[in-house]
């Protein structure tokens, strides 16, 4: 009967979730990362150019000039460009998808913090029947060990959540 008495808590598995990222997101990550698949392999192209004329023995027939590695250098411009622009598109949408997030969670947070404090709340206050319950049992000469070590260790209990409570006081 007590069990439906009692103000039903919500459901903080259900309300404390991260709102999904939109698809844009990821086709922005996706684009990023094949810009910057498409710069690296330019580099490469042109290390391997590079090497191949170095590695050019006198005497024999060219396989390549510098004309050609030149060329092939200057084809990594617009990669480096086309990475910029995608790391900023990406970087723009995260940016977005953050700057959502705080109107999206702040009632679900706001309904976690009050229930924390009132938890809280109720412990401290359930703390404080233990010490005043020892000392009656002391006046009335019965050893309240004998049954249950609760009601001595409330004390202590209570000054190791007081520990909590200013943690949890500091938190926003």
């Amino acid at each position: 009967m007590l069990a439906r008495l009692k103000a039903a808590e919500p459901d903080f598995d259900r309300l404390l979730t991260i709102p999904e990222k939109p698809a844009s997101i990821a086709a922005a990550e996706q684009a990023y990362q094949d810009a910057v698949a498409a710069r690296q392999e330019g580099q490469q192209r042109h290390v391997e150019a590079g090497r191949r004329l170095a590695a050019q023995q006198l005497g024999q027939p060219p396989q390549i000039s510098s004309a050609d590695v030149e060329a092939i250098g200057r084809e990594l411009a617009p990669l480096f460009e086309a990475e910029a622009v995608a790391k900023a598109k990406r970087d723009e949408e995260n940016q977005a998808y953050q700057a959502s997030l705080g109107s999206a969670l702040e009632e679900p947070l706001r309904l976690y913090r009050e229930a924390v404090d009132q938890a809280l709340g109720r412990l401290e206050n359930l703390l404080t029947y233990g010490p005043s319950f020892r000392e009656k049992t002391k006046q009335a000469g019965i050893d309240i060990n004998r049954f249950s070590t609760l009601p001595g260790v409330c004390p202590q209990l209570w000054e190791r959540l007081n520990y909590v409570r200013v943690a949890f006081d500091r938190t926003n």
